[in-house]
């Protein structure tokens, strides 16, 4: 996958997330978790930069392992990020309700999709 291509399927799934966070803010009543949906979706979308890079660079590897290992380590480093991230705006944050957690799971998702698409396509050079 190129890289033009990816930055471009990049912009309009954070388009897609962006539209389905603004849905949610508009008929659910969490005007008070904008910044975090804001700032989860920004993580997210870093972390799929992050992987695409990581992924290109290790699908061409002689380590033919090495490709799996790099996935499953920034998985559990996503994993993680996102408990620290849920527990700490709950912690932190004091929200007025649970509600907050419906764009975020909305963002995960789609940028979790995301994340499966260009890595079966990077893939693709590692069953060569």
């Amino acid at each position: 996958m190129l890289t033009s291509r990816f930055f471009g399927l990049l912009a309009a799934v954070s388009g897609l997330a962006a539209l389905g966070a603004a849905c949610c803010h508009w008929v659910l009543a969490i005007s008070y978790a904008l910044p975090f949906t804001i700032a989860t979706g920004l993580v997210f979308a870093f972390l799929c930069v992050v992987l695409f890079f990581l992924g290109r660079r290790s699908a061409g590897a002689e380590n033919r392992m090495l490709f799996s290992n790099v996935f499953l380590g920034l998985t559990m480093v996503k994993m993680l990020l996102c408990g620290m991230l849920v527990v700490g705006y709950v912690l932190l944050g004091e929200p007025d309700n649970k509600l907050f957690i419906v764009p975020f799971f909305w963002l995960y998702l789609v940028y979790t999709g995301f994340e499966v698409y260009f890595l079966m396509k990077l893939s693709a050079v590692v069953a060569r």
